[in-house]
């Protein structure tokens, strides 16, 4: 029998997946807390997680770990290079939650070059005379900078490219092809592109090589009057250096799904003046807060955990593959 800790509620139609094997037993925690989990772990042939932090320590505790899914697709929660080093591999639900998150990043650009803040508290306080005042930027031949073309980035530039904006996809492994035939440029540099940039969006993983990606530097090189988008992982931009950029009027605006401390607390010296102003759009790192999505990652979190235990876990659907591949 296989034992598999489900850490956090999923969709009720990932644990019946589950449950439908008979040689399966499904063990769901009442809460996320190390202690709990700490309890529950021992003896777990597989786990199903979604933010809870699994630490090498908490994931020791089981000797017969076969395979650790995620209900999503980054793994910054996740002691990775102690899965690797014991070969056990780490889960994705690889596009679950795609069209989701390149949903939101629309619906923030969108809130942000229209002004729709501004327009909504100007109708609430029988101001129509502001629509004078609060122009917009048309999508329509604006210039569009995504850095990361993974499944996100790809779906946000056909959705850019339907509104008629210049799309330009940075990306260091470029499918040429795809871009060619969305219609977009691309290069493997972004910062060339800085200064003809209108929106930045970045789509790319957390790790060593993209934290700050977005950095002053970065900032400092947009357009004028450029807006910034953060759906992908909090610790790509360097939250400070935003916090300059808009003070200073470099940017006219930013959209932030996630952040490198969450929930972001008011009273920091940084996100508190950024929580406070009305150029930013906020969400709680809900990219993936959609019916479809949430049914879909749970779905694929499951699968992944019953076809690791059966031996046909897709490459694809691997984090660390390249660490589990022979030496």
């Amino acid at each position: 029998m296989k034992r598999v800790l489900v850490t956090e509620p999923i969709h009720e139609d990932g644990i019946n997946l589950l449950s439908a094997r008979e040689d399966v037993e499904v063990i769901s925690a009442d809460n996320a807390d190390p202690a709990t989990l700490a309890r529950l772990i021992p003896g777990v042939h597989g786990i199903a997680v979604r933010t809870a932090k699994m630490s090498a320590d908490l994931l020791s505790l089981s000797k017969e770990l076969q395979v650790v899914s995620r209900h999503g697709v980054g793994c910054d929660n996740l002691d990775v290079a102690h899965l690797s080093q014991r070969r056990i591999p780490v889960a994705i639900a690889a596009g679950a939650n795609s069209t989701s998150v390149a949903e939101l990043t629309l619906a923030m650009m969108l809130t942000l070059t229209r002004r729709l803040r501004d327009l909504d508290q100007a109708v609430r306080a029988n101001n129509f005379g502001a629509r004078s005042k609060l122009l917009s930027l048309e999508l329509e031949g604006a210039n569009l900078l995504i850095v990361g073309f993974g499944r996100i980035g790809r779906k946000v530039a056909a959705r850019a490219r339907a509104f008629g904006m210049h799309v330009t996809i940075a990306d260091i492994a470029l499918d040429h092809a795809l871009a060619n035939k969305l219609g977009c440029k691309a290069v493997e540099d972004f910062h060339p592109e800085l200064p003809n940039a209108d929106i930045l969006s970045v789509h790319v993983p957390l790790d060593d090589s993209t934290l700050h990606l977005v950095s002053d530097e970065v900032l400092s090189q947009l357009k004028p009057g450029a807006v910034l988008l953060n759906c992908a992982r909090g610790g790509v931009v360097d939250e400070a250096a935003l916090l300059k950029a808009l003070e200073n009027g470099r940017l006219a605006g930013a959209g932030l799904d996630v952040f490198s401390t969450e929930p972001p607390p008011a009273d920091d010296p940084v996100f508190g003046p950024l929580l406070a102003r009305e150029d930013v759009v906020l969400a709680p790192h809900a990219g993936a807060a959609s019916t479809g999505a949430m049914r879909a990652m749970a779905m694929m979190a499951a699968q992944n955990i019953l076809d690791c235990f059966d031996g046909v876990l897709k490459p694809d659907c691997t984090f660390n593959l390249e660490a589990l591949e022979p030496r």
